[in-house]
This record gives structure tokens, sequence and C-alpha cells, in this order.
């Protein structure tokens, strides 16, 4: 294990975007995971349609439940306030990662199909224009080291109650969550792989700050209106390192797709916001 070498498929970018607030304005909704969510299926759609079906509705699916394996951060800002239910972005230029697990996210891909694309993110109230001003990929950690990560987007965890069939969004604290986010994990990996994840199921999670809850609100303003439950934190973790490239290009917990779970170490972090000053 792993079947296939992650190292030559797996790619994670860093998109640099100019904020064009002459435009629209600089304020944001606090809830925009949705809407970059759109974005990123939308340009792949009109990018290739074809990829886009097979995305939906063939590669990955387990149990009938769809895996599409793709994650993305919050943007990653260097100036902004908040006032209620909006940020005002203080800068000219914001970064946002985004991480493709399927075969076609080569780099050549990826950058024609976002460099120097415009694009718009918020609602009725406010939004932001942004450009695609540049694109690099992200250099993965070495698995079989020890290595810390951060949250770029928060970590939903999710189990469903034994009696009620009820879900419920734990904390990574729970002693339940190590257990939720292994079977997660496995379950991507059946995705990608089409066979069942049989080594070294050892997870442990190891927490290096006091997780932080935030509730964000999907399609917001809209019937389907729905409020997701997550978690930012610093952390260590031990697991079989096949588990965690899945990990770093999908996302840690649920929900990746809607803008949960994005992960990058440290040391990027600190390179990331350091090219964003």
């Amino acid at each position: 294990m792993p079947l296939i070498n992650l190292h030559d498929i797996t790619m994670k970018f860093l998109l640099t975007l100019s904020i064009d607030s002459a435009k629209h304005g600089n304020c944001l909704p606090l809830n925009y995971q949705y809407e970059i969510s759109s974005f990123i299926y939308a340009t792949l759609s009109r990018a290739d349609t074809q990829y886009n079906h097979w995305l939906h509705e063939n590669g990955f699916t387990v149990d009938k439940k769809g895996f599409r394996l793709f994650s993305f951060s919050n943007f990653i800002l260097s100036n902004f306030t908040t006032k209620l239910d909006r940020v005002h972005l203080n800068a000219s230029k914001c970064g946002l990662v985004i991480s493709f697990l399927p075969t076609k996210s080569t780099p050549e891909f990826i950058r024609s199909v976002f460099l120097n694309l415009p694009f718009s993110i918020g609602d009725q109230q406010s939004k932001v224009a942004f450009e695609v001003t540049e694109i690099e990929a992200l250099t993965p950690p070495d698995f079989n080291k020890p290595c810390e990560f951060v949250t770029l987007s928060p970590v939903c965890i999710t189990r469903k109650a034994a009696e009620s069939g009820k879900l419920i969004y734990e904390s990574p604290e729970n002693p339940c969550a190590c257990g939720a986010l292994l079977l997660n994990l496995k379950n991507k990996y059946n995705a990608f792989y089409g066979s069942d994840y049989e080594g070294d199921s050892t997870f442990e999670l190891k927490l290096l700050n006091e997780p932080r809850s935030k509730l964000i609100a999907i399609q917001n303003h809209t019937a389907q209106q729905r409020r997701i439950k997550g978690y930012n934190f610093s952390f260590e973790v031990q697991a079989h390192p096949a588990l965690l490239h899945l990990m770093y290009e999908c996302g840690l917990g649920d929900k990746n797709t809607l803008g949960f779970g994005a992960v990058e170490t440290k040391e990027n972090i600190k390179l990331i916001r350091g090219k964003l000053k």
C-alpha cells in the first residue's frame, strides 16, 4: 500500500488572487464557503464537461454516498476587519488553497483552467471581485516523519446518534472523534482506489491548542439553508502515510467540498502568509 504512488498524482495549489475593490467593493459575507465550492464546480464544468460529469457520477462513490475528492481553504487574508456578518478585505490580494485528488489534476490542467480567471464571491448584499494572478504547487510533507498541521477551514466531524439517527457534530476533543475521522479516511481510500483499506489502522490525533468552534451557514438566505459546525485547531497526527496523503489532499473530516477540513503544514502556512504580505 498504497496501490498508486500518491506523490505522482496528488496536487495542492496556492492561488494568489488580486482583489478588485473598484468593481463591487471589498466586503464579503462571513459565510462564503458554499459560493467558493460552486465557483470551483462551475469552472471545472466550463473547462471540461466530460470531466465534471465523471467527477460527479462515476469515479468516487462508497455505499451510494458521493465522495468528491477535493478540498479548499477559507480565503487567506493578510489584512481584514469583521463587523457583524461581514468581513472587509483591507488588502490588494489574498490567497486560496485548492487541492484535487483525481489524476487529471496536473499543474498544466489547473493553470489552464484557473489562471487569469476573474470571478466574484458574495451575496445580494455584498460581494468582492477577484482574479487569479498566480498559481503554484505546494510541497507536501514527508508523511513518515512527525509534522504539525493547521486547519485552513473548520474540520467537521459527524456521527449519527444510535437511537434517534440524528446527526451530531463532534468536537475533536471528544473521545469518539478519532474513530470518526479514521472511518472517513478509510471511505475516501475506498472511493479513490476501489478497494478497502487493509493497512495499519492506527490514528492518533494530538491537539496543539484549544479547538475553536465555528458555525457556518450553507446556501444562506435560501430554502435549503443549513448550518454546519466545525472546529479550527493545530494538531499532530499519527497514521499510515497512505491515509495521511488522503487527509492532506482531500481534507480531514466530512463535507470537504463545501469548504470544511482543509489542512496545511505549519511550515507551508508561514510561506503562504509571507507571500501574501
